[in-house]
């Protein structure tokens, strides 16, 4: 066998084969394209001042700057250095390292910088109105010691002071903390269910809406939810029995629900209850309009019946005439096994933001000046539910269309826990 190997490639086809295979295998005929090299780069790092600890990937390589690091893998790195009391410029270079490489990375430390932050992060941070390209939370160094003026800007947001004052203290990293800065929604977005604790999906339009509101974008000053209670598949079901006129009014009077579930964003109905992905998404879509003007609220759940002040602060003059201020109350979270309240046929148990009164005659809107809050001083109905428990929300809606421009609430800081 290994004879008539050898005879074949003494015959020319099977040699100049053999060559070709050979040139391929070499990188040597690829169409003029070059074999992968492997070959290692070269990294230098320096620093004014020398002296900061050099890290490759978050790790401490040992080193201290100006330092080459020579025979490195071409492949992705992090770069950062570190030196005690001072703030590095920029803080992490990526370093795409390709064969036969040999670069230079170059930081600036400052014992003089500024860390800024802000909730939710992400604003982007202006110093004496120059925008500095860094967005919260980031240390802007290379200041001069004195006086800075310091804004913040986030889409979709309103910042409150306009501006900060801050004094630059030479040699020192200062830290601006988060209260610093109230970032606030411009819009609020409310989320209006409706179901019957007989009704079998309905406990997944609960349970979509849990999922939500605990996704960070989704904070209550951003997204609210509120769920009615409907007379049918069983008129039998305690959340509509304890307020049936009101109920009826909302899914009746102005809505018309047919359905359940059913399922509004801001007054507008969405075709299915059930999918998540447009409900998210018309909120999504909601935030990013500015109705020029926000809700403020105070209640106190003490008294029995609930004195509330709403406040509609503009930006802007608009006239609000044909739209009315709804104010409900809501709880958080409602046990049926806790309060003795006979479960339903879908075996629900625990129900979230569930509607419990409203003011009975909503007050006419009209014109919003600048300058120029309006109030509303308006009651509510409190039973014997924990204080703690209580959520007001007001929301400006069209009297015909119905669609709600505008809602705020109080009481509502935290998202009730536990599952439908």
């Amino acid at each position: 066998m290994r004879f008539l190997e050898r005879s074949r490639l003494r015959e020319p086809g099977a040699f100049w084969a053999l060559i070709m295979a050979l040139i391929i295998a070499l990188g040597l005929g690829a169409c003029g394209r070059e074999a992968p090299s492997f070959a290692p780069g070269d990294i230098t790092v320096i620093s004014t001042p020398p002296g900061a600890a050099i890290f490759i990937n978050g790790l401490d390589t040992g080193e201290i700057t100006p330092h080459t690091f020579a025979g490195l893998d071409a492949t992705l790195y992090n770069i950062s250095v570190q030196l005690p009391d001072h703030v590095s410029t920029p803080g992490v270079i990526p370093v795409e390292l390709a064969p036969l490489d040999d670069l230079t990375l170059s930081f600036a430390l400052s014992e003089t910088a500024l860390l800024i932050t802000s909730v939710p992060a992400g604003a982007a941070i202006m110093i004496d109105g120059n925008d500095t390209g860094e967005v919260t939370p980031a240390t802007i160094a290379n200041l001069n010691a004195g006086p800075v003026d310091i804004s913040l800007e986030l889409s979709t947001y309103v910042v409150t002071p306009g501006s900060y004052t801050v004094t630059v203290i030479a040699d020192s990293v200062l830290t601006l903390p988060s209260e610093t800065f109230n970032l606030r929604s411009q819009r609020t977005v409310i989320l209006e269910g409706f179901a019957n604790t007989n009704c079998g999906p309905c406990p997944q339009l609960t349970a979509n809406l849990l999922g939500m509101v605990a996704k960070p974008e989704f904070t209550p000053d951003r997204v609210l939810y509120m769920e009615y209670s409907l007379s049918w598949p069983n008129v039998i079901d305690p959340l509509y029995q304890y307020n049936t006129q009101e109920n009826f009014d909302r899914f009746r009077t102005d809505y018309n629900v047919v359905a359940a579930p059913s399922l509004f964003t801001n007054g507008l109905k969405l075709a299915d209850a059930l999918n998540p992905v447009p409900m998210e998404a018309s909120v999504l879509a909601a935030l990013q309009i500015d109705p020029g003007f926000l809700i403020d609220i105070e209640a106190n759940f003490t008294m029995p019946l609930i004195p509330v002040t709403v406040t509609l602060d503009p930006a802007r003059d608009q006239d609000l005439t044909g739209y009315s201020l709804y104010v409900v109350l809501y709880e958080k979270v409602i046990d049926f096994e806790e309060r003795g309240l006979p479960i339903g046929t879908n075996g629900q148990v625990i129900f979230h933001h569930v509607f419990r009164d409203r003011v009975d005659s909503p007050p006419a809107l009209g014109a919003l000046t600048v300058g120029t809050p309006q109030i509303h001083n308006l009651n509510l109905t409190r039973s014997d539910w924990p204080l703690d428990n209580l959520v007001v929300v007001a929301m400006v809606q069209h009297d015909t269309s119905h669609t709600i421009i505008q809602v705020g609430s109080y009481g509502e800081t935290t998202e009730s826990e536990g599952t439908p």
